[in-house]
């Protein structure tokens, strides 16, 4: 499975646990969307935050939401978002996540936090390797400087 799979299926996947840890701690989720309840708001609001910073960060990797622009990396990107984290696509998935804390923390917090460990050993590690092999130099300067997940940049 190539890593944007790879990637979707393990944020998916971890979303969906934490999405079922959520309603089991909390029964109302299941009422609120049997009645389409207003209580979702935060859940979809957080969706479509997700989509439209997705959207956002693509374009500033200079890519389209076509499964087709993927592949093989031509340029390592290190401005702008990218200074501040180098993983920030990954990270905007906590934004639905986070908002299932509305219902249960709890789950929330398991969601959050088995999407991180999974995200971090079965795609960003490989992810690393590959970008390590393409940009060499370039890629050990810009992890030397850029947090993994989000942080200050450091100097270097």
């Amino acid at each position: 499975m190539s890593l944007p799979h790879r990637s979707a299926v393990v944020a998916w996947s971890t979303w969906a646990v934490a999405f079922l840890v959520t309603a089991g701690l909390e029964p109302r989720l299941g009422e609120d969307i049997a009645a389409l309840s207003p209580r979702l708001l935060p859940l979809v609001i957080a969706g479509l935050a997700f989509i439209g910073i997705v959207a956002a960060l693509q374009r500033e990797m200079g890519l389209a939401l076509e499964a087709s622009s993927f592949g093989e990396p031509r340029r390592l990107v290190t401005s702008g978002t990218f200074a501040w984290s180098r993983n920030p696509i990954y990270l905007a998935f906590l934004l639905p996540l986070a908002s299932l804390a509305t219902y249960a923390p709890t789950g929330a917090a398991i969601g959050v936090g088995l999407y991180l460990a999974a995200m971090t050993l079965c795609v960003v590690v490989p992810e690393e390797r590959a970008l390590e092999r393409t940009f060499g130099a370039e890629f050990d300067a810009y992890r030397a400087r850029t947090p993994r997940w989000i942080g200050l940049p450091r100097r270097g």
